[in-house]
């Protein structure tokens, strides 16, 4: 059996093409319908995504249309009510990069919304990785965000441009790899269903490399309620992969960000809590070789923890150009791809390491910024989605994604998901507390 382009994609219950990028975002209804939103339009399913309702398009408390829906977060509150956080820019500064999350409440499933309440008042810049936020079982709304500080914009100036060649035509690679900014995570959090907001209490979260030495950036944070009030986040980062932090009292303070086992490039993942007490982490999984090679977003994968985010285990392929459904990951250390390219004529030709700089292959593109949506007996997946053309270089689907509905199961290769490790039990009750 193929795991290209996607593992057992026999099982899966329903693809959807869809034209949403990477700014999509679920929540639960009463009675089981599932909600997605764009931050401005609004659909519904009620047969656990396998058909979805007409989209329309939500109005503010003017009765105007929903505008400026990027970052867009969902959750469910009481009531049947759910919320929405957005990113906006800071009225009157003079900068997109100034930005600041706002929440707004619906009664009727997206159609009306309330006042923008401003999340990050009086605080640091702040932006959020799609479909984020999350009630924990204490009734706390937690949003990880993050923000940049830096000079310019974000492509270091005189620098050169990140790429390869498909059939002989020059197509970008770029992820952020010369970026100039530096990058680190937060927390906000609401305790009266989004009336108002605090931030952590205990700083922002960025990698430090070695004791009172450098640091490096972390970005577009995603959180998973482990146990009651205890919370995981993972992080993306330029080192070769995912970086998570911990908090032991519901969002408040947490642990310095350490590497997990996950390799990734300069791209996020998805936490989530499946309905067993397992973890389950889709992310983009590229080994530290692919991404010198220019592969930076073309393994979009899934795994399962059974022990609380200790071990991962489980790997499939959710949309991938390569077999492999697990790559160890390489040292920690920054990596991007080798191939850099001057595009202006009186700029100096970079120094490319030929090892590593080979022709992209036929059905080059890219795969990721995952929105995840756990249901009783399945798992719904939105992935951004576009492929170049391998005569012009061109992307063919600009702005494509796919929407998966699959199965629990699919997620464990097999496996009964319900079955429990005796030999995990064993190994984490004899592992020191660190």
């Amino acid at each position: 059996m193929s795991n290209v382009p996607m593992t057992r994609s026999e099982e899966a219950l329903a693809i959807h093409e869809q034209n949403y990028g990477h700014s999509l975002t679920f929540a639960g209804l009463e009675g089981g319908r599932i909600l997605l939103s764009t931050g401005t339009e609004f659909r519904y399913s009620d047969d656990g995504g396998i058909t979805w309702s007409e989209p329309y398009r939500g109005v503010d408390e003017k009765g105007e249309p929903l505008t400026g829906g990027s970052c867009a977060s969902l959750v469910s509150l009481p009531g049947g009510a759910i919320g929405l956080a957005t990113l906006r820019r800071r009225p009157d500064l003079p900068t997109n990069s100034d930005t600041e999350m706002v929440f707004r409440t619906s009664g009727d499933e997206g159609r009306s919304w309330s006042p923008p309440t401003v999340m990050n008042q009086c605080l640091l810049r702040a932006h959020a990785l799609q479909d984020v936020m999350l009630r924990t079982q204490s009734g706390r709304i937690i949003l990880p965000v993050y923000f940049g500080i830096g000079q310019g914009g974000w492509h270091h100036e005189g620098a050169p441009f990140v790429g390869g060649y498909l059939g002989g035509n020059f197509v970008s690679t770029a992820a952020h790899f010369l970026d100039p900014h530096f990058g680190a995570c937060y927390v906000l959090y609401s305790d009266d269903e989004g009336k108002s907001w605090q931030r952590n209490k205990d700083g922002e979260l960025f990698i430090i490399m070695e004791y009172g030495g450098p640091c490096e950036s972390t970005a577009e944070p995603s959180v998973a309620e482990v146990a009651p009030g205890k919370l995981m986040m993972i992080m993306r980062t330029r080192l070769g992969r995912l970086f998570q932090s911990w908090s032991e009292d519901n969002g408040e303070t947490w642990s310095r960000p350490q590497p997990t086992q996950l390799a990734g490039t300069q791209a996020p993942g998805q936490l989530r809590r499946l309905p067993n007490g397992h973890l389950l982490v889709v992310w983009t999984q590229q080994s530290e070789r692919e991404i010198r090679q220019g592969f930076i977003r073309t393994r979009l994968s899934s795994a399962i923890s059974r022990n609380g985010g200790g071990l991962w285990e489980h790997f499939q392929n959710v949309e991938s150009l390569h077999e492999e459904t697990h790559v160890e990951p390489g040292p920690i250390a920054l990596v991007r791809p080798e191939g850099c390219y001057p595009v202006h004529p009186q700029m100096p030709a970079w120094e490319c390491n030929p090892e590593y700089v080979v022709p992209l292959p036929q059905g080059y593109g890219r795969w990721s910024y995952p929105s995840v949506f756990v249901a009783e007996d399945r798992v719904l997946i939105s992935h951004t989605y576009s492929v170049h053309d391998s005569t012009t270089g061109e992307v063919i689907n600009p702005g494509g994604s796919k929407l998966k509905v699959l199965p629990i199961s699919w997620f464990y290769g097999g496996d009964d998901p319900n079955r429990q490790s005796s030999l995990l039990a064993k190994l984490q009750q004899q592992a020191p507390r660190p």
